[in-house]
Protein backbone atom coordinates (compact mmCIF):
# COMPACT_ATOMS: atom_id res chain seq x y z
CA UNK A 1 0.00 0.00 0.00
CA UNK A 2 2.90 2.36 0.66
CA UNK A 3 1.25 4.70 3.07
CA UNK A 4 2.82 7.94 4.26
CA UNK A 5 2.33 6.70 7.55
CA UNK A 6 1.55 3.20 9.75
CA UNK A 7 -0.08 3.33 13.28
CA UNK A 8 -0.84 0.10 14.86
CA UNK A 9 -3.56 0.27 18.25
CA UNK A 10 -2.26 -2.84 20.09
CA UNK A 11 -2.44 -6.96 20.91
CA UNK A 12 0.39 -8.33 19.40
CA UNK A 13 0.36 -11.68 19.84
CA UNK A 14 -2.24 -13.88 20.63
CA UNK A 15 -3.39 -14.34 24.16
CA UNK A 16 -2.35 -17.93 24.35
CA UNK A 17 1.11 -17.19 23.45
CA UNK A 18 2.04 -13.91 24.74
CA UNK A 19 5.03 -15.42 26.67
CA UNK A 20 6.40 -17.89 23.84
CA UNK A 21 9.78 -16.45 22.89
CA UNK A 22 9.02 -18.08 19.09
CA UNK A 23 6.17 -15.65 18.55
CA UNK A 24 7.26 -12.93 20.20
CA UNK A 25 10.44 -13.40 17.62
CA UNK A 26 7.73 -13.79 14.94
CA UNK A 27 6.34 -10.27 15.66
CA UNK A 28 9.50 -8.64 16.16
CA UNK A 29 10.51 -9.48 12.76
CA UNK A 30 6.92 -8.53 11.54
CA UNK A 31 7.16 -5.21 13.09
CA UNK A 32 10.79 -4.60 12.13
CA UNK A 33 9.27 -4.46 8.21
CA UNK A 34 7.13 -1.87 8.87
CA UNK A 35 8.52 1.64 7.42
CA UNK A 36 6.68 4.92 5.89
CA UNK A 37 7.93 8.13 5.25
CA UNK A 38 6.33 9.79 8.18
CA UNK A 39 7.08 7.23 10.45
CA UNK A 40 4.99 4.09 12.51
CA UNK A 41 3.42 4.79 15.82
CA UNK A 42 1.92 1.80 18.43
CA UNK A 43 0.04 2.21 21.79
CA UNK A 44 -0.68 -0.96 23.78
CA UNK A 45 -3.90 -3.07 23.88
CA UNK A 46 -5.32 -4.94 26.66
CA UNK A 47 -3.48 -5.57 29.18
CA UNK A 48 -3.97 -9.56 29.41
CA UNK A 49 -2.66 -9.59 25.86
CA UNK A 50 -0.25 -6.68 26.16
CA UNK A 51 1.45 -7.63 29.31
CA UNK A 52 3.63 -3.71 30.15
CA UNK A 53 6.04 -5.93 31.42
CA UNK A 54 6.81 -7.53 28.53
CA UNK A 55 5.43 -6.29 25.50
CA UNK A 56 7.19 -2.75 25.12
CA UNK A 57 10.13 -4.94 24.41
CA UNK A 58 9.24 -6.34 21.11
CA UNK A 59 9.66 -2.41 19.97
CA UNK A 60 13.08 -2.10 21.35
CA UNK A 61 15.75 -1.25 19.11
CA UNK A 62 13.18 -0.76 16.22
CA UNK A 63 11.99 1.90 13.80
CA UNK A 64 8.60 2.16 15.64
CA UNK A 65 7.92 4.95 18.11
CA UNK A 66 5.27 3.23 20.76
CA UNK A 67 3.05 6.16 22.15
CA UNK A 68 2.36 5.14 25.91
CA UNK A 69 -0.56 8.10 27.18
CA UNK A 70 1.62 10.92 24.96
CA UNK A 71 1.00 13.04 21.91
CA UNK A 72 2.88 12.56 18.84
CA UNK A 73 3.09 15.74 16.80
CA UNK A 74 3.93 15.59 13.21
CA UNK A 75 4.77 18.81 10.56
CA UNK A 76 3.39 18.06 7.33
CA UNK A 77 5.43 19.36 4.36
CA UNK A 78 2.35 21.87 3.53
CA UNK A 79 2.59 23.95 7.36
CA UNK A 80 -0.08 21.80 8.74
CA UNK A 81 0.28 19.90 11.58
CA UNK A 82 -1.06 16.01 12.42
CA UNK A 83 -1.43 15.13 16.38
CA UNK A 84 -1.31 11.31 17.17
CA UNK A 85 -2.77 10.71 20.79
CA UNK A 86 -1.38 7.48 21.34
CA UNK A 87 -2.94 6.07 24.83
CA UNK A 88 -2.62 2.67 26.45
CA UNK A 89 -5.99 0.78 27.15
CA UNK A 90 -6.27 -0.59 30.72
CA UNK A 91 -10.18 -1.13 30.16
CA UNK A 92 -10.64 0.99 33.07
CA UNK A 93 -13.29 3.92 32.01
CA UNK A 94 -12.63 6.45 34.51
CA UNK A 95 -8.73 5.89 35.01
CA UNK A 96 -8.92 6.01 30.99
CA UNK A 97 -11.37 8.41 30.62
CA UNK A 98 -8.93 11.35 32.78
CA UNK A 99 -5.83 9.96 30.55
CA UNK A 100 -7.69 10.83 27.76
CA UNK A 101 -8.65 14.58 29.06
CA UNK A 102 -4.90 15.15 30.15
CA UNK A 103 -3.55 14.26 26.63
CA UNK A 104 -6.10 16.13 24.64
CA UNK A 105 -5.22 19.29 25.95
CA UNK A 106 -1.26 18.48 24.87
CA UNK A 107 -2.42 18.20 21.40
CA UNK A 108 -1.78 21.87 19.26
CA UNK A 109 -5.39 23.63 18.85
CA UNK A 110 -4.25 24.24 14.78
CA UNK A 111 -3.66 20.73 14.27
CA UNK A 112 -6.12 17.50 13.21
CA UNK A 113 -6.32 14.96 16.17
CA UNK A 114 -5.82 11.67 15.43
CA UNK A 115 -6.66 9.26 18.62
CA UNK A 116 -4.98 6.00 19.16
CA UNK A 117 -6.56 4.19 21.30
CA UNK A 118 -7.32 0.03 21.60
CA UNK A 119 -10.89 -0.50 22.51
CA UNK A 120 -14.22 1.91 20.97
CA UNK A 121 -14.98 2.37 25.03
CA UNK A 122 -14.07 5.83 25.21
CA UNK A 123 -16.34 7.15 22.17
CA UNK A 124 -19.32 8.66 24.11
CA UNK A 125 -16.39 10.54 25.92
CA UNK A 126 -14.25 11.54 23.00
CA UNK A 127 -16.76 12.82 20.73
CA UNK A 128 -17.62 15.29 23.29
CA UNK A 129 -13.47 17.06 22.06
CA UNK A 130 -12.12 18.20 18.98
CA UNK A 131 -10.67 14.92 17.85
CA UNK A 132 -11.11 14.12 14.20
CA UNK A 133 -10.17 10.43 13.74
CA UNK A 134 -10.27 7.54 16.41
CA UNK A 135 -8.29 4.43 15.72
CA UNK A 136 -9.17 1.22 17.20
CA UNK A 137 -9.53 -2.51 16.83
CA UNK A 138 -10.24 -5.17 19.96
CA UNK A 139 -13.68 -6.20 19.16
CA UNK A 140 -12.12 -8.46 15.93
CA UNK A 141 -15.69 -7.24 14.75
CA UNK A 142 -17.00 -9.73 16.86
CA UNK A 143 -14.81 -12.42 14.86
CA UNK A 144 -18.08 -14.80 14.56
CA UNK A 145 -20.71 -12.70 13.39
CA UNK A 146 -24.41 -14.35 12.08
CA UNK A 147 -26.48 -12.84 9.54
CA UNK A 148 -28.69 -10.64 10.15
CA UNK A 149 -27.34 -9.82 13.94
CA UNK A 150 -24.00 -8.94 13.27
CA UNK A 151 -20.74 -9.83 16.44
CA UNK A 152 -22.14 -12.18 18.44
CA UNK A 153 -19.83 -10.66 21.49
CA UNK A 154 -17.55 -7.93 21.18
CA UNK A 155 -15.73 -7.77 24.45
CA UNK A 156 -16.49 -4.13 24.68
CA UNK A 157 -17.92 -2.13 27.42
CA UNK A 158 -20.17 -0.71 24.96
CA UNK A 159 -21.45 -3.87 23.56
CA UNK A 160 -22.79 -3.53 19.57
CA UNK A 161 -22.76 0.12 19.94
CA UNK A 162 -20.06 0.16 17.92
CA UNK A 163 -18.86 -3.40 16.58
CA UNK A 164 -17.02 -3.06 13.51
CA UNK A 165 -16.51 -0.43 10.43
CA UNK A 166 -17.20 3.38 10.90
CA UNK A 167 -19.41 5.54 13.04
CA UNK A 168 -19.37 9.74 12.69
CA UNK A 169 -20.91 11.32 16.13
CA UNK A 170 -20.29 15.04 16.66
CA UNK A 171 -17.40 15.84 14.48
CA UNK A 172 -15.47 12.49 15.55
CA UNK A 173 -15.02 9.50 12.98
CA UNK A 174 -14.23 6.36 14.67
CA UNK A 175 -12.99 3.39 12.96
CA UNK A 176 -13.42 0.13 14.58
CA UNK A 177 -10.54 -2.23 12.55
CA UNK A 178 -12.00 -5.98 12.76
CA UNK A 179 -8.12 -6.86 12.73
CA UNK A 180 -5.95 -9.62 11.59
CA UNK A 181 -5.43 -12.09 14.14
CA UNK A 182 -7.63 -14.42 16.48
CA UNK A 183 -8.25 -14.60 19.86
CA UNK A 184 -6.41 -17.34 22.11
CA UNK A 185 -6.81 -19.78 25.07
CA UNK A 186 -10.78 -21.29 24.59
CA UNK A 187 -11.69 -18.87 21.68
CA UNK A 188 -11.88 -20.15 18.46
CA UNK A 189 -9.70 -20.31 16.19
CA UNK A 190 -11.90 -18.77 13.50
CA UNK A 191 -13.65 -16.12 11.80
CA UNK A 192 -16.95 -16.35 10.36
CA UNK A 193 -18.22 -13.84 8.24
CA UNK A 194 -15.77 -11.28 9.18
CA UNK A 195 -12.87 -10.89 7.04
CA UNK A 196 -9.48 -9.68 8.43
CA UNK A 197 -8.66 -6.20 7.15
CA UNK A 198 -5.94 -3.80 7.20
CA UNK A 199 -7.29 -0.22 6.30
CA UNK A 200 -6.08 2.48 4.28
CA UNK A 201 -7.33 6.06 5.15
CA UNK A 202 -7.02 8.67 2.88
CA UNK A 203 -6.92 11.74 4.81
CA UNK A 204 -7.72 15.54 3.97
CA UNK A 205 -8.31 18.54 4.97
CA UNK A 206 -8.48 23.16 4.49
CA UNK A 207 -5.47 24.47 4.62
CA UNK A 208 -3.87 26.47 7.60
CA UNK A 209 -5.23 29.94 8.29
CA UNK A 210 -2.94 32.65 7.15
Amino acid sequence: LKPDLIVITGDYLNLSYVDDPIARADVRRILAQLKAPLGVYATLGSPPVDPRHSTPSLFEGGNIQLLRDEVAVLNLKDGRKLSLIGMDCEHDLQSDSSAFENLISLAPEDSARVLLYHSPELMPLVQQYPVDLYLCGHTHGGQVRLPGYGAILTSSATGKRYEMGRYDEQGTTLYVSRGIGLEGLSAPRMRMLCRPEIILFDLSGGQPDA
